[in-house]
C-alpha cells in the first residue's frame, strides 16, 4: 500500500489526528506500508512514524514537461474557459493580469474535443494519462505492487501527479483522503478523478459531482479529521496557563490576528499599525494581539513589532525540510492544540478571508474579516477584496456569521462592537460550523481511516477473486 504525504500538513491531517498508520498495519499483518513523502530526508519524521513494515520514500517535486505540459496546458484550458464558478473567473483574471496564463482560446477549443468528453466518463486526464509515463515510479510500482494508494490530494499537489497517474494506468485503487475546503471551486487546476474521494461535508461532494465529474457513490464524507481536537473539551488548556504560555495576560482581552502567505495577502502590517494605537488609548484600549502567523508567512515582516508592548507574535510550527513548492514546516498535534487553545481564549478573530474562521466558529469565537488593503490603490484581482466574492468564502459571509471591515477604522469598531457583546452574530456562527465540518462529534478522522479501511478490505477481495 502507497501513502503519499506531501508536506507537513498532510501529515498532521492524514498521519497524526487518528492514527491512520496504525490501523493500517492491524488491519492487515501481511501488508507492507510505503510512505512517499519530502519528509522522508527528515530524521524526525521518520523516526515518529517508524515501524515494522513500513517503508519511506522520497517524493521529488515534478513539473510537466514537454508533452506532457501541453497536454496539461489543454486541459487546463478547456476547464478555466468553461468559468464554472466565481472564484475560477476572478482567479482567471489575475492570471491574465500577471502574464501567467496565454493563449486560452485555442487551447480551449481542442480541450472541448479531446477533454470535456471524458470528464464524466472516468478523467478529463484520461488521454494525458494514457500518454503520459513515469518510469521512477513505475518501477516502484513492479517493486511494491501496492493495492491501494492514498494520495492526500486529487492532483492539485504536483508532486502526487506521477504516483496517482501510475495508479491509473495500472489499473490500481486510488483515494484522496485530505482535500480543503476551497480545492474545488477554488483552484486553476481541475481535480483528478481518483476511484474514492473523502472529503469534509455535502457542500463539497456536491461541488466534486458538479464540477469535476464524479459520480455520488465515489464520494465519501467524513467531516475534517483535522478540526476533530476543536469537538473536544478536554483537550483545552485552561486561560491562565494559556495566557502564561504565550506571556499575555489572562485579566485582558485577546485579539487574534492571524495571517495568511504574503503571497495573497501583504499587508498585514498596515493592520496592525491600525489595531496597535487602538489597544493604546483607542477603541480596543487594555486589550492585547496575538499574531499567529501563517506557515508561509515571513517572521521578519514583522520586525516593527516584535517589542511592541501587548503585541505578541509566534510562528508555532516544527522546522523541517523543504518540500516540493518550498514550504519547510510541520504540523504536529501540539501545533493543533494550541490553535484550538488560541481560538478558544481569544475574544475576537481578525483574518483574511481564511479556514481559520470555521475554526473560530466550531468555539463561537468572534471573527472580523479584512477587505481593504495597504495604503496606495490595488487593483481588485490583486486585492483582499476578490476573496470575498470566492465561492467557497460566500457560504461564510452569507451566514451571518462574520464581520466584513472595508477599511482598518471600520475594522477597529467591529472588533470593539465583538468585545462588547461577543454573543453578536453567534447564530451564524453555528451555521458555519453545521454547513462546514457536519460533524460534531471530534470523530472525523475515524471515519476517514474506515474509508480507507473499507477499500483496503475491497481491494483484498477483487485481489483474492
Amino acid at each position: 500500500m502507497f501513502i503519499s504525504v506531501p508536506h507537513g500538513t498532510s501529515a498532521g491531517n492524514m498521519l497524526r489526528s487518528g492514527g491512520l498508520l496504525d490501523h493500517l498495519l492491524e488491519a492487515d499483518r501481511s501488508m507492507t506500508v510505503v510512505l512517499l513523502s519530502p519528509m522522508s530526508r527528515d530524521a524526525a519524521f521518520v523516526r515518529e512514524f517508524t515501524r515494522e513494515r513500513v517503508q519511506f520514500v522520497d517524493q521529488p517535486a515534478h513539473v510537466p514537461q514537454g508533452l506532457e505540459a501541453r497536454l496539461f496546458s489543454i486541459i487546463q484550458a478547456s476547464y478555466l474557459s468553461r468559468g464554472q464558478t466565481e472564484s475560477v473567473r476572478i482567479r482567471l483574471a489575475e492570471a491574465r493580469a500577471n502574464g501567467s496564463i496565454r493563449a486560452l482560446g485555442l487551447k480551449a477549443a481542442l480541450g472541448r474535443l479531446v477533454v470535456e468528453p471524458f470528464t464524466h466518463r472516468g478523467s478529463r486526464y484520461a488521454i494525458s494519462d494514457w500518454m503520459v509515463s513515469h518510469p521512477d515510479m513505475e518501477r516502484l510500482f513492479d517493486q511494491h505492487r501496492p493495492r491501494l494508494v492514498v494520495a492526500a490530494n486529487p492532483g492539485l499537489v504536483f508532486s502526487e501527479v506521477p504516483l496517482l497517474r501510475t495508479a491509473r494506468r495500472r489499473g490500481v485503487f486510488s483515494m484522496a483522503i485530505d482535500p480543503s475546503w476551497d480545492n474545488f471551486t477554488n483552484k486553476l487546476v481541475p481535480v483528478r478523478q481518483v476511484d474514492r474521494l473523502v472529503v469534509w461535508n455535502d457542500i463539497m461532494k456536491a461541488q466534486a459531482m458538479a464540477l469535476h465529474g464524479y459520480r455520488a457513490e465515489a464520494v465519501r464524507v467524513a467531516g475534517a479529521p483535522q478540526f476533530d481536537p476543536h469537538f473536544r473539551p478536554h483537550a483545552r488548556t485552561p486561560r491562565a496557563e494559556f495566557f502564561r504560555r504565550i506571556g499575555a495576560d489572562p485579566a485582558r482581552k485577546l485579539i487574534a490576528l492571524t495571517t495568511t502567505p504574503r503571497s495573497l495577502y501583504s499587508h498585514h502590517d498596515h493592520v496592525l499599525r491600525a489595531l496597535v494605537p487602538a489597544i493604546h488609548g483607542g477603541l480596543l484600549d487594555g486589550a492585547q494581539i496575538l499574531v499567529r502567523l501563517h506557515p508561509r508567512d515571513d517572521v521578519n515582516a514583522y520586525r516593527e513589532f516584535m517589542n511592541v508592548p501587548d503585541v505578541i507574535i509566534e510562528k508555532p510550527f516544527r522546522d523541517t525540510v523543504p518540500v516540493a513548492d518550498g514550504l519547510a514546516i510541520d504540523v504536529m498535534p501540539e501545533h493543533q492544540r494550541h490553535l484550538g487553545d488560541t481560538l478558544c481564549h481569544a475574544d475576537a478573530v481578525v483574518n483574511v478571508a481564511s479556514t481559520i474562521t470555521i475554526e473560530a466558529c466550531i468555539f463561537d469565537t468572534p471573527v472580523v474579516n479584512i477587505s481593504f488593503d495597504g495604503p496606495g490603490e490595488t487593483p481588485f484581482v490583486r486585492s483582499a477584496v476578490r476573496y470575498y466574492s470566492f465561492t467557497h468564502y460566500v457560504n461564510i459571509t452569507s451566514t451571518g456569521a462574520v464581520k466584513v471591515a472595508t477599511s482598518p477604522a471600520e475594522m477597529v469598531a467591529m472588533v470593539a462592537r465583538y468585545l462588547a457583546n461577543p454573543a453578536l452574530d453567534s447564530a451564524g456562527r453555528r451555521q458555519v460550523v453545521i454547513d462546514q465540518c457536519q460533524f460534531t462529534d471530534g470523530r472525523s478522522a475515524e471515519r476517514a481511516i474506515q474509508c480507507v479501511l473499507d477499500e483496503l478490505g475491497a481491494t483484498g477481495s477483487r485481489a483474492a477473486a
